[in-house]
């Protein structure tokens, strides 16, 4: 995902917030390793902490104990769009400032993505998601 008037995507901010050395290279490797198995066998549902509602695919890499979280929506087993993520500071993500940002900026997308696909304004077609996928959060639909 990249935001508007941002050269780097979220997930790019995401690793650059964690530099080699940072203390948390531990919980970078995990990630990088779920990364590395989902490039692998597919975005399988089995890898994600799902953290959002019911149905918005809203999830969290990696599933085990960690003190990172990297956010992303899965759409599919072939679709992933990753957001930001960052230390886990709580024991939910609706509890710390910073990871419920994240959170919610991928739970509007997802209802944003689903509207779209509702409405046949995006289709997806293996690993591509066809139409006009900018928005502006306050987009009703």
């Amino acid at each position: 995902m990249l935001l508007d008037k941002e050269e780097l995507s979220e997930l790019e901010r995401f690793f650059e917030k964690f530099p080699e050395g940072c203390g948390y290279d531990e919980d970078i490797d995990t990630i990088i390793a779920w990364l590395d198995r989902i490039g692998e066998n597919g975005a399988l549902e089995r890898y994600f902490r799902y953290e959002g509602k019911f149905g918005d695919g809203v999830s969290a890499i990696p599933i085990e104990t960690s003190n990172l979280r990297l956010y992303c929506i899965r759409l599919s087993d072939k679709i992933l769009i990753f957001g930001n993520g960052g230390v886990k500071d709580c024991a939910t993500w609706q509890d710390s400032e910073t990871l419920s940002d994240y959170v919610e900026m991928l739970v509007d997308t997802s209802r944003f993505i689903s509207s779209r696909l509702s409405d046949g304004k995006l289709y997806i077609v293996d690993k591509d998601i066809i139409g006009n996928l900018n928005f502006t959060r306050d987009e009703k639909k």
